[in-house]
């Protein structure tokens, strides 16, 4: 099962059909780990919710999502070892996926999440 959630997001991120040109594989990711660990996705998901509420940010809410679920399988579900692999791995790969969002939160220019008219802050 471990091999099958890497397998679907790499299948999302690079899909045959769309001459390997997909996303960021957080979506799947997501959905692979639901099945995999569904209690320590919870607790990352708590995570990127207080992470957007705090930054306004989606993509550092998906970063620190990826960098924790390894801890959050390993501590909370003390899962095996293929199923800790398989969230460093996929974690590895949200966060490679996620390079031009954090050159443009190092650069002040990443969107911010909210309802009204702004889509990015200038700093």
């Amino acid at each position: 099962m471990s091999a099958a959630a890497l397998a679907v997001m790499a299948g999302h991120a690079y899909p045959v059909f769309l001459k390997f040109k997909g996303g960021k594989a957080v979506a799947s990711w997501v959905g692979a780990f639901l099945c995999l660990t569904p209690v320590a996705l919870m607790a990352v998901l708590v995570v990127f919710v207080v992470v957007v509420a705090w930054t306004r940010y989606i993509s550092m809410g998906s970063i620190i999502m990826a960098a924790t679920l390894p801890l959050a399988v390993w501590l909370i579900v003390h899962a095996p070892l293929p199923p800790i692999m398989a969230a460093i791995v996929a974690g590895v790969f949200i966060i490679y996926k996620h390079s031009s969002n954090i050159q443009r939160l190092r650069s002040g220019q990443e969107h911010v999440f909210g309802l009204g008219a702004q889509t990015h802050v200038n700093r």
